[in-house]
């Protein structure tokens, strides 16, 4: 087992995390020079909300897939684009109603395998492909997606609503595998129903309607640390994550130095009030996914990590912005 400092150099190494370090910079130009670039629950967060005359909201997102997993395993590049597009929208507490893709290759067998993981995506979580853009002729190759969905205004889940003292509480499929085109993702989807993959994912929809959480994120690939800095600083918070509670969710067959840093394919950070958590965990195990608390949010200008008696530092915001600058919460 590594040390807390050895996990803590692991961590601030890991691309997944690093990656991020770029984006207070781009929101920050974005949100100052673009037209109404300060709109509320838009740059850092999962979807962004845009508002509509009736009681519904309009959530859009976008992700793309690195060139590397395009051209290697590009079946699966193709599929992920929609998960992780869909993700994003029930991380607010929505449904998918649309997705839309740009292409970009030179090999025509990778466009296909592109396309038929796509299309494996859209019927895994029933999401309509309605739009796309394609460059056959491309000197890279790559996959953009963009997803849609609705959710009420009132039932809206933000990443930055965390409130001091919440319990940081990780939601996961314990059934799955190691990624066998990523290694470091936890794969409880390709093996799963449309069915019983889409009413898991509904969990975060009933969580939202019943208003049992603060603030909301999907695990994503920079793990459940990043994902818990992103929130905690979106949120203009701090946090710990108790690595004890987290070693206890681990998968058996996975260290936890990699479960630290891994894409959970169906895997949310939630942030819990303490009168909540009883009924959270009754839903979460109705929905049959798993329940981990494996921390608190307070009023540190940090996120620290804690293992036995010791703790350090793994990101500190009180310099300025380290991941995901704090916008407005509120319409």
């Amino acid at each position: 087992m590594s040390s807390l400092d050895e996990i803590v150099r692991l961590l601030h190494s890991y691309e997944g995390i690093t990656r991020k370090f770029v984006l207070p910079q781009i929101i920050s130009k974005l949100r100052l020079s673009s037209y109404q670039g300060d709109q509320p629950h838009s740059l850092g967060e999962d979807s962004a909300a845009i508002r509509t005359n009736s009681d519904e909201v309009i959530l859009l997102t976008t992700d793309a897939i690195i060139e590397e997993l395009c051209l290697n395993h590009p079946k699966a590049a193709g599929f992920n684009v929609v998960l992780a597009s869909v993700m994003d929208i029930y991380a607010a507490g929505g449904v998918p109603t649309s997705f839309a893709v740009a292409l970009s290759y030179s090999d025509e067998a990778v466009g296909e395998e592109l396309l038929d993981g796509l299309i494996e995506g859209s019927n895994k979580f029933r999401v309509p492909i309605v739009r796309g853009h394609t460059n056959p002729w491309a000197n890279s190759t790559y996959v953009v997606g963009s997803a849609t969905g609705t959710v009420k205004k009132d039932d809206m889940l933000t990443a930055g609503g965390a409130v001091t003292g919440d319990r940081l509480v990780l939601i996961f499929d314990r059934v799955g595998h190691r990624g066998s085109s990523y290694k470091l993702g936890w794969d409880s989807v390709t093996d799963r129903s449309e069915d019983d993959v889409v009413s898991r994912l509904s969990i975060m929809e009933i969580l939202a309607c019943r208003h049992l959480l603060n603030a909301a994120k999907d695990v994503s690939v920079a793990g459940m640390i990043g994902t818990a800095g992103m929130l905690v600083e979106y949120s203009g918070k701090g946090g710990v994550v108790d690595l004890d509670a987290v070693r206890e969710s681990c998968p058996s067959e996975i260290s936890l130095e990699d479960w630290l840093r891994m894409f959970i394919s169906l895997g949310f950070l939630l942030a819990v009030p303490e009168d909540s958590l009883g009924e959270v965990s009754q839903l979460v195990s109705d929905y049959q996914m798993k329940m981990c608390v494996i921390g608190t949010i307070d009023e540190a200008p940090s996120l620290r990590l804690r293992m036995g008696r010791e703790e350090r530092v793994m990101f500190d915001f009180s310099r300025g912005p380290v991941l995901t600058p704090r916008s407005k919460n509120e319409f």
